[in-house]
């Protein structure tokens, strides 16, 4: 069973090794990895942690599998990475 749940601080390390994972695929297409979820830094996951909502999902073993970002901007929810 997968479960979601907030992420804390000591989970941003592993979101962003899975962010970097998952864009590959993105970055093939492009020819380039040069594209913004692969430039992303630790420091800019913590901001997005401090301004905002990071949700993950993870699976029967604890493993994050998944994460979205939220914040709230003008009475608008923006949806993230």
């Amino acid at each position: 069973m997968v479960m979601i749940y907030r992420a804390n601080p000591d989970d941003l390390q592993e979101i962003l090794q899975l962010q970097y994972l998952s864009y590959q695929s993105e970055a093939a297409l492009f020819g380039s990895t040069d594209i913004p979820p692969l430039r992303q830094t630790l420091d800019e996951v913590i901001d997005e942690y401090n301004n905002g909502i990071i949700l993950k999902m993870v699976n029967d073993e604890n493993t994050i599998i998944g994460s979205v970002r939220a914040k709230e901007v003008k009475g608008t929810c923006i949806l993230g990475n």
